[in-house]
């Protein structure tokens, strides 16, 4: 597009690494975030995402914020609000400290929450760090899984309480080290975006005459 260098959100990062059949080796997902990015940057309108899941997520996270400060011994955490970006990514860590960058998720229910410690690490979210690392040069990260009480706002009208459970139940870390191969095959997918982008604004130019 003119005058405009696309920079992939480091939130979407994980759609850079799936494989697609077309000749980008973009795939179906990631060409459907590229003509939404397209369309939103044309327009100068962005659809605002609103969920349950989402409301509860941006209600906890300086919650959640305090007790990975308390859990890890960092005495008082701040949230970042330093936006980076470079020539491939941009992005908004939630907390920078000296060692590592942490990432906070606010889980659901109990159920979301064990589902996912119990799991191997979300690529997606694992890509996000990955980004997150290499914007601001700290090698270390920190996925956090949080599980705190569901304000009312965020469910209909009515609160859940989980508080009556140990933090310790409720809290788990998964540690992701800096990974440059990832970051390498990740800045060649931004590449092919660009390219993609170039032929979607060429059609869209030639078409809306």
């Amino acid at each position: 597009m003119e005058n405009k260098i696309y920079r992939h959100r480091a939130s979407q990062s994980g759609l850079l690494l799936t494989n697609g059949k077309d000749s980008l080796g973009l795939g179906v997902t990631m060409t459907t975030y590229l003509k939404k990015w397209y369309a939103e940057e044309k327009s100068g309108i962005r659809e605002e995402i609103r969920s349950k899941y989402f409301d509860k997520g941006n209600m906890c996270e300086d919650e959640a914020i305090d007790i990975c400060a308390e859990r890890f011994g960092l005495g008082i955490l701040e949230k970042n609000v330093v936006h980076f970006n470079d020539e491939h990514f941009n992005g908004t860590p939630d907390v920078i400290t000296d060692e590592f960058i942490i990432d906070t998720k606010c889980s659901w229910d109990y159920a979301t929450f064990l589902d996912a410690v119990t799991s191997p690490i979300n690529k997606d979210y694992e890509c996000q760090l990955q980004v997150y690392m290499h914007l601001t040069g700290i090698k270390k990260a920190k996925l956090v899984y949080v599980l705190l009480d569901t304000p009312a706002e965020a469910n209909y009208g009515n609160d859940v309480f989980y508080s009556h459970m140990p933090i310790n139940e409720r809290f788990y870390a998964f540690d992701i080290e800096y990974d440059p191969m990832i970051i390498e095959k990740m800045e060649a997918k931004v590449v092919n975006c660009r390219l993609f982008l170039d032929e979607y604004d060429s059609k869209i130019k030639s078409l809306l005459v």
